[in-house]
């Protein structure tokens, strides 16, 4: 091989590298910047019910037929298998529990990572999504847009709470059993921040709004739902269709609350009195 062609070959293969390492940072700067734009909160929101925020309901909710919501498979803690998913073990009406632990996502997976498994299109579809296969995911993709996706991204990396600085879980027996709810919290700065936020929806003792229309009031979640409140007491909701067409009149959308982790852990203390927030039977 003569001189020049080797010195040829030697300028197209760093041209090659140059090209290829220009594409990645190309994306990866893109991939940053749409991460940066994104919106936890919503995020959040479709977290709990990706259907309902997104507003596909009616017939273009049924080509879901198979639908199941983020925190139905690794639960409102973000744990998996190893938070109050474990609970729905066994269960013939929901699937079974991700083995994915979502907060160790968080901590060792970068975001393109997360992202390209959200935006996947080549998993199962939601029609053929079986609930016993713990280990699929389904084609979220076919549900999500990318903006979509980098919301749930930036819930999921940043946002999402880590419950254990609001409560004490032990998942020995098979179901979570909750203890120390708000750990550190005040009741008496709790019921200031409720007055101002939450009473003129739910009532001065939380029992305005029958929850899910099942007679579920405040007060029952609480003491047994922390994982849920921890949630939707900062982030809200999005509207429950399912149950409004069931009939519930009181299943309506909950706004984001301008309020701190600490503000919800003074409410968790202040909502363990059963007095001044009774369950559905009165006082427990």
């Amino acid at each position: 091989m003569n001189k020049m062609k080797v010195v040829f070959l030697a300028v197209m293969a760093v041209a090659v590298v140059a090209v290829t390492s220009c594409g990645k940072d190309d994306t990866k700067d893109a991939n940053q910047a749409a991460y940066d734009a994104a919106d936890g909160v919503r995020g959040a929101r479709l977290y709990d019910h990706a259907l309902n925020e997104l507003g596909i309901t009616g017939k273009a909710a049924n080509e879901y037929s198979n639908y199941y919501r983020c925190k139905t498979c690794h639960g409102w803690d973000l744990l998996g298998s190893s938070g109050v998913a474990i609970g729905q073990t066994g269960s013939t009406t929901k699937p079974a529990p991700a083995p994915v632990d979502l907060m160790e996502v968080r901590a060792n997976d970068d975001i393109d990572e997360i992202f390209e498994h959200l935006i996947a299109t080549d998993g199962p579809s939601f029609d053929t999504f079986d609930p016993n296969h713990k280990n699929e995911m389904p084609a979220w993709g076919t549900i999500l847009s990318e903006d979509d996706a980098w919301d749930l991204v930036k819930f999921i990396k940043e946002t999402a709470h880590d419950v254990s600085e609001f409560y004490d879980m032990d998942i020995s027996s098979g179901h979570a059993v909750f203890s120390n709810i708000g750990k550190g919290g005040d009741a008496a700065a709790g019921l200031v921040t409720y007055n101002a936020n939450c009473a003129s929806c739910h009532g001065a003792d939380g029992t305005k709004i029958n929850i899910y229309c099942k007679g579920e009031y405040l007060g029952d979640m609480f003491r047994e739902d922390p994982h849920e409140i921890q949630h939707k007491a900062i982030w809200g909701m999005p509207n429950d269709v399912e149950h409004i067409a069931a009939g519930c009149d009181q299943a309506g959308m909950m706004p984001a609350q301008n309020i701190t982790d600490q503000d919800i852990r003074n409410m968790m203390v202040m909502g363990q009195d059963t007095t001044a927030f009774p369950g559905a039977g009165g006082d427990e």
